[in-house]
């Protein structure tokens, strides 16, 4: 889009795109903007913050949907902030006192009983191989044959 939008390496006499905002005045999103214009008898000539931003974060859409760079990155990240704020519900950005978790006077691990029921048990893997006096063995012969195997 941004290619188009652009035209980058096209001929200098060539024109660039032009940007154009269409706007419907039938959209559901349209109608609410107007509703929050002011009255055509001057009573009301103040436009609210949250209608003036969302008129802006419109014009936003259509030129990020056009391919065309939003111009104002910052006013552009300040309505964004105000937007999330309203919709979370969030009164204000400022940051949370830092939390000072509480410190543990016991370092050693809980002692785990494994031989309950709770615990995994040598017998629980099956007859493997010899579990006797001298640790743990296993019977290769019982494996198969490996002759085939790349590693």
């Amino acid at each position: 889009m941004r290619a188009q939008a652009f035209q980058h390496g096209a001929d200098e006499n060539m024109m660039k795109a032009q940007r154009v905002l269409e706007i419907n005045p039938r959209h559901p999103l349209v109608e609410k903007l107007l509703e929050g214009c002011p009255e055509e008898d001057g009573s009301n000539n103040v436009v609210e913050d949250s209608v003036s931003d969302a008129a802006w974060m419109l014009y936003d859409m259509a030129l990020l949907n056009g391919g065309f760079p939003i111009s104002e990155s910052k006013s552009y990240n300040e309505r964004m902030t105000r937007a999330l704020q309203m919709l979370m519900g969030v009164d204000d950005v400022a940051l949370s006192d830092e939390i000072d978790p509480p410190e543990d006077d016991d370092d050693e691990p809980p002692e785990i009983d494994m031989d309950s029921n709770n615990g995994i048990n040598i017998e629980d893997f099956g007859s493997m191989g010899d579990f006797g006096g001298e640790g743990f063995k296993m019977d290769m012969d019982s494996m198969g044959d490996f002759d085939g195997v790349d590693i």
